[in-house]
């Protein structure tokens, strides 16, 4: 049953739904997800606590996974927008518009690895890391089709920087590094990246 992880057609429901999705973002955000409680999803979204379970049937951790899923949606919309828009190399432009995201959303790394839930919190966990993983690679494909390197070093190419910067972004979260120190890293990784494809 994938209803919940898609946002729904009628207009009543949609409502209802991302407004749930939207008070879940910024209540996981400041209270984390196990602080967090159906009623408070249902209060700060100004939603009756049954629409909250109309909804999302498994309470509380549908909702994350819906979410995570609402985050890769936008996350490869995005990520096809900078490759779309781009005039020249397009491994400079994914780069910038990976970090760019990461920075606007920066509890997107945790909700899109589905971190706070497992299988056991709802059949819907599974069949949303599917789906994330989908879209993920999906933007992964569309880098490696537009890029200007042969099919298979754009591809490694792309895993690189993706791990590189997912990487950073781990080690910032656990607080092994600062966030001068990631930027300096990033901006080194950035450096070196133009350099190999020959932009300056």
């Amino acid at each position: 049953m994938t209803v919940p992880l898609i946002e729904p057609t009628d207009r009543r429901r949609r409502r209802t739904h991302n407004a749930v999705l939207d008070a879940a973002a910024g209540l996981f955000a400041t209270r984390g997800f196990r602080q967090t409680s159906v009623d408070e999803l249902a209060r700060v979204a100004d939603v009756a606590l049954s629409s909250v379970y109309a909804n999302f049937p498994g309470g509380k951790a549908d909702v994350y996974a819906a979410l995570a899923c609402r985050i890769a949606r936008e996350h490869a919309q995005e990520m096809a927008d900078a490759i779309s828009a781009v005039d020249g190399p397009v491994e400079l432009a994914v780069f910038d518009a990976y970090l760019r995201f990461h920075a606007s959303n920066p509890d997107a790394f945790r909700i899109l690895g589905l971190s706070d839930v497992g299988s056991g919190d709802s059949e819907l966990v599974d069949e949303a890391r599917r789906m994330v993983r989908t879209l993920l690679a999906g933007v992964v494909d569309e880098a490696v089709a537009a890029s200007t390197l042969n099919a298979r070093a754009a591809r490694m190419e792309t895993l690189r920087l993706w791990g590189t910067v997912n990487g950073m972004i781990a080690l910032g979260a656990q607080g092994f590094a600062s966030t001068a120190e990631i930027d300096e890293l990033l901006a080194a990784v950035r450096s070196d990246l133009a350099s190999r494809i020959g932009v300056e």
